[in-house]
Parts: C-alpha cells; structure tokens; sequence
C-alpha cells in the first residue's frame, strides 16, 4: 500500500538536499579498519549482508510493493520520499490544468524481534499553479505492525501479515474520484484502515539475487460514500552488491467491483543505491497503464506518470551485542577443546608409562624362576623398587600435571592463544582509513599486549598485516608493512625489552582466510596478527 508523505515544493528540495548533506556527513566522519560494503545482521538469519531495501514506508521491500521478510531484531531506519506529477488535463474531481503536485513521506519502522516490525509515518503535500484554498499542508498519520512467520533461515519462501490505520489531516484529498490518483493514500480527510498479506521467494543471496514479492490487501474508509478497496500488487528485486533494481506491478480498485481496467494500474520501475554508510537512495517512476474511461465522464484514474526519489538510513542497534556475544562463545570452545585434547594427552602418557612398568616386572618375575633363592630374592626386592619408582613417577607426574593446569587457569585469554597456537590476532587494533596511524582506542590494548610478551624472553614473534582485495596489490603491500610496522613500534616504545623479539612484516591481500566476495570475508582479512616464528620454544611454555 502507498503510504507517502505529501510536502510543498519547497519541502522536496529541502528533501533532496538532505539527502546530499547526510551522504558528505556520513563519508567525513567514518573511521573503519578498511572500507566495507555495507554489512549488518540479516532479518532471519546472523550472517553479514548488504543494507536491505526498504519501501516508501520503512519495511523492506521495493517502493510500493512490501517483502514478507522482517527488519530483523534491532534495525532501525528513518526514510523521506518526495514526489511530483503534473496535472495534464482538467475534469470534475481532480486538480485544474497544469498544477504540479508535489507530496512527501516520512517514515520510522523498527524491528522489535526477529518476527515483529513496527512502523509509522507522517505525510503532507504541497503544490504550485493549483487553484485549490488547501493547496498545502498535511497529509495522512499513520501506523502499523508487520508479523513474519518464523520459517527455518534457510527456507526460500517467507510469509507474513502487515495491518495499518492511516488518519486523514488534510482539508483538500487532491483527488475527489474515490480510489483514483497516484496520492490516494497521501491527502486523506478521513479515517482507513488497512490489512495486507505479502509473499516473499528468494532466489540467491541478500547481495546477489533475485526476489519476487506478491501483496494483497483490502482497505476499508470511515468516510461516507466510500466502498472498501482491494490492493494488488507484485514486484521483481534484481539485487547487485550496491543498487537494486525493480519493477512492481499496483492495482487498486472497489473489492465489490473488481475492474482493473478502469480504476488505478500502474507499473513502477525503480532503482535503490545502497552506499557503505548504511544509507539508501531510491530514483523511480510511476506510470500509468489505464488512460480516458469511456463512460462519459471524461475521467481518467491517474496522470500518465509521477516521478518520485528518496533515502533511508538503517543501522542495526543490537549488532555489537550479538557480534561480541558470537566471538566470546568461539573462544570458550576452542579453549575447552584445547584443554580436553591435553588432559587427553596426559592421561595416555601416564598410562602408556603404567603400562611398560608392568610389562618390566612379568619378564624378571619370570627369569627368577630358575635363579636361586638369594637371586630370587633380590629380583623381589628390585621389582618392588621399581614399582615404587614407577609410583613416585606417577604421582610426580600428576603432581606437574596440576601446576600446569594451575598455571594455564591463570593465563588470560590472549596468553593461551599464543602459546597454544603461535598465533595471535589482535581484534582490537584499528586505523584510520588507508593509513597506517594507530586509533588512540587502539593504545590501552596495546599496552597490555606488550607487557603480556615480556614474559616470554624466548619466543620470537612476527607482527603481521594483511588486507583485502581492494585496491592494487602493491597500494595493498604498502599500508599492511607500514601499519605491521606502526604496531612493532609501539608496542616496544611500551617495552623496549622486546625490541630483539619483534619484526614487522606487510602480508598484503596474499593471505586472506576468508572469501574476498563478501564482506564478511573482507572484514575478516583485514587484520592485523602476531605470529610466533621459533614454534620449537612454545614446548619450554607449555610443558
């Protein structure tokens, strides 16, 4: 359902120019590792993708026509829309010749939950060369709820529910003719109420795909005289990593009096650009399909185009929190594996020990057998001393056993990384876009990372820089040595005992461990890690 915010002239140029300054604001002050595409929680799922497209009213979706998939727990978007057609021909209940229409939206929808979105929004309109008394103000408040199912992440399909109630708050609906006119929804006078089934199949993923999105709804009026309206639509969504293009199909016309033919059909193409700053754009155009009616009236249900343009900016507030909680839970089950393989390792070693004594103490009881009472004896007596060696051995090595698991209990979790692995990665190191200055937030874990590696004089660790793919090899080259370097520098300006321990070394995009084709991959490449080069000298640490 059409939902857009109907503004004077003067308010849609003030929309496009916000537009303009938020997308400058954005890029000056944005500090990241390295550039991203944009990429937060998915609405179904907890993997990284692209910004979704939103509708003129805050769900996801194209312009007009809603997708069946939720906003996802946590996101959050704001959204203005603007758009303008012009009055080609005068007849009873529409505008006067030449008037251009100018109408506006603006929405904020919100995930509650995984399955539950909210939203709501505000619209007005404006006008020039328009005969009208009420040639500005507001339009329509309105507001509503979207339910999903809660399908398996995996399941193409998604199916959900939307309902809304729009309260009128303009004194002139523009259009007199009922169901006609592309700003039914925008300049009512009375009171609607609406609710709205939506199918949503998915083909490929959110970055790359194609989605079919399928609505029906019916919408009921308080206003007198009115009949209550059925609401088709259906939309195709080519997604590419950063613009999505659409073509949506919208009919509205009487439910007791079905006749596309004669009541509003237009077809909408569409393009929406997402940038890397959680910020969409949206340019598209409304056409009409039905021209004149033949009745005698001398009416037709809709101008012959409107054009439209506006942004959403989305971001996830619940983002960090799952991220932080994902990472933490990894590390717990590397180390409990860790644990589990060496105490594994242990309890065969003593066995394996337990073992080869017992074996000792059959073969000399059985080459006492022919030796004469004083051999006899002593080979009792030596026997009985190797097992009380055997028993000092073992509760010797139990004894190390435990000083070891006392030791390693009192590592922190960086210092079991690197001694367990020879590898550490320093997730909290950052720079400046493109340049190798270490961020200040970036100082306080560096501090502690460099006292951490002065207790271990003997090992000889290797800072290294890798990156993503874009860009050049060699600009790549360059900016992993020189941010390897800034991090060896400092940590030994913090501990100069380290400075016959520490080398830096720029990797570039040569070693990326995860796929470059999304930006999950990419953020995971972007790294920066110590690496222990004498892997023989973690056993002294270890053992």
């Amino acid at each position: 359902m059409l939902t857009n915010i109907t503004i004077s002239r003067r308010f849609f140029s003030t929309t496009l120019s916000v537009c303009a300054a938020a997308s400058l604001a954005m890029g000056q002050i944005k500090t990241e590792v390295d550039p991203p595409v944009t990429a937060k929680i998915d609405a179904n799922t907890d993997i990284n993708v692209t910004t979704p497209t939103n509708t003129f009213f805050g769900t996801r979706g194209l312009s007009q026509t809603a997708s069946a998939e939720a906003l996802g727990e946590g996101r959050l978007i704001f959204a203005m829309t603007g758009s303008w057609y012009l009055q080609q021909r005068e007849f009873s209940g529409s505008p006067n010749k030449d008037a251009n229409i100018f109408t506006g939206i603006g929405t904020v929808a919100l995930g509650i939950n995984r399955q539950i979105d909210l939203f709501a929004s505000l619209s007005g309109f404006g006008s020039t060369n328009y005969s009208s008394d009420s040639a500005a103000g507001l339009g329509t408040l309105g507001g509503g709820i979207q339910g999903t199912l809660p399908l398996a992440p995996e399941t193409p399909i998604r199916l959900a529910a939307q309902v809304g109630i729009y309260q009128g708050l303009s004194n002139n609906a523009i259009n007199h003719n009922h169901a006609d006119g592309y700003n039914y929804f925008e300049t009512r006078s009375g009171l609607d109420f609406m609710a709205k089934l939506m199918q949503t199949l998915t083909l490929g993923q959110e970055s790359t795909g194609f989605k079919i999105h399928l609505n029906e709804g019916l919408v009921t009026s308080s206003e007198s005289g009115t009949e209550a309206l059925l609401l088709l639509g259906a939309g195709g969504q080519f997604n590419l990593p950063t613009t999505t293009l659409g073509l949506e199909i919208h009919s509205r016309t009487p439910f007791k009096k079905i006749a596309p033919d004669v009541d509003p059909l237009w077809v909408t193409p569409s393009a929406q650009f997402r940038t890397p700053y959680d910020l969409n754009f949206t340019l598209g155009a409304d056409y009409a399909l039905n021209g004149t009616r033949d009745d005698g009236s001398n009416t037709r249900p809709l101008e012959p185009y409107r054009l439209f343009a506006g942004m959403a900016f989305s971001f996830d507030t619940e983002y960090g929190k799952r991220a932080e909680a994902k990472s933490k839970e990894q590390k717990e089950a590397m180390e409990k594996a860790r644990l589990e393989s060496r105490n594994r390792g242990l309890s065969n070693q003593i066995n394996d020990q337990s073992h080869a004594d017992s074996l000792a103490r059959i073969q000399q009881r059985n080459q006492s057998d022919s030796a004469a009472a004083e051999a006899s004896a002593k080979a009792r007596q030596d026997s009985l001393s190797r097992a009380a060696k055997a028993n000092q051995d073992s509760a010797a090595l139990a004894e190390s056993h435990a000083r070891l698991l006392e030791e390693i209990s009192k590592r922190s979790d960086a210092e079991k990384q690197l001694l367990s692995t020879g590898l550490l990665l320093l997730d909290a190191v950052y720079f400046e876009t493109g340049k190798t200055d270490i961020s200040i937030n970036s100082k306080p874990y560096l501090n502690i990372i460099a006292k951490m590696l002065t207790k271990y004089d003997k090992l000889q660790i290797e800072v290294a820089g890798h990156t993503d793919n874009i860009g050049s090899a060699a600009y790549n080259q360059n900016l992993s040595q020189g941010r390897a370097a800034s991090v060896a520098d400092y940590m030994i300006s913090v501990a100069p005992e380290l400075r016959s321990h520490l080398t830096a070394k720029g990797y570039g995009l040569t070693q990326p461990k995860a796929d470059n084709k999304t930006s999950e991959g990419r953020k995971s490449n972007r790294r920066t890690e110590l690496q222990v080069t004498n892997k023989e000298a973690l056993a002294e640490y270890n053992h």
